[in-house]
């Protein structure tokens, strides 16, 4: 009797084979979504504060696009990745629950987990390439933000912190969340992030509100924002680099450990 074997597949040529899948639907059949995603929301927001208001005040109605700039990459960034890994995954776990598929290659859940982290931090990166172009040169006359690039290094290293940040952040969420209750995910934890994250404003400019100075340290998009801006626009008061810098690695590294856990509980039970 002949037995067959089947070749070997390593774990690691599985991993990328998953990682290669997922952006290929993304950036193939779900780009316009993706777009629809990224560019929407940063779009309106940089028209209405960086050339509406200051086009109908006479320039001093408008948020300064110097300080705008960094938030709005940052909203986009997190965004953009929680929203790629979240959404999916929601979707994936509810009946019929297709992603035992890939539970059955040989890879342990954990690599399934992190493959969804990378996938969405690669949608991050993407929202800041779109993004950055918008928040530089939509604006109305004379109200150009002052962009520096001096120390780009630290952008670098900022931009990929917080996309791993952001997609670690969905893999959490779409962990535990019901598929009933997306609703509650938009308009409970979403626009409150957004909100209150320092989009709008460096955090330094609520010291006279210090109770809420105070409590928006919770908010993890504040420390993207802030990170940002101490890349970008150094001149203006923002966090100390070393103190976001700091934030984001352990925040990283505790999001997506407790984010991992969850990702197994949900897949296993």
């Amino acid at each position: 009797m002949t037995t067959i074997r089947t070749p070997a597949v390593s774990p690691a040529r599985v991993f990328f084979a998953f990682l290669a899948r997922d952006v290929h639907v993304v950036f193939r059949k779900q780009l316009g979504g993706l777009l629809g995603r990224v560019l929407v929301q940063p779009l309106l927001t940089v028209f209405v504060f960086s050339y509406v208001l200051p086009s109908i005040s006479g320039g001093i109605g408008g948020t300064s696009g110097t300080v705008l700039a960094p938030g709005i990459l940052a909203n986009s960034m997190l965004f953009a990745g929680l929203l790629g890994v979240t959404v999916p995954l929601i979707t994936e776990l509810s009946y019929p629950k297709s992603i035992q598929d890939r539970l059955l290659t040989p890879v342990p859940v954990w690599a399934v987990g992190v493959e969804r982290i990378v996938s969405g931090a690669v949608q991050s990166l993407f929202a800041a390439v779109l993004v950055l172009p918008i928040v530089t040169f939509l604006h109305a006359p004379g109200q150009a933000p002052d962009l520096s690039y001096s120390d780009w290094p630290l952008l670098v290293l900022m931009l990929l912190l917080g996309s791993v940040f952001s997609a670690a952040l969905g893999l959490l969420l779409g962990s535990v969340v019901e598929p009933a209750q997306v609703n509650v995910l938009f308009s409970i934890i979403m626009i409150p992030l957004m909100m209150l994250g320092c989009v709008y404003y460096p955090w330094a400019a609520l010291g006279s509100v210090r109770w809420l100075q105070i409590a928006v340290l919770a908010n993890p998009v504040v420390y993207l924002s802030e990170a940002l801006r101490a890349a970008l626009t150094p001149d203006v008061p923002h966090l100390s680099a070393w103190v976001v810098l700091l934030v984001l690695l352990g925040g990283t590294a505790g999001v997506g450990w407790f984010g991992l856990r969850a990702f197994h509980r949900a897949v296993l039970g």
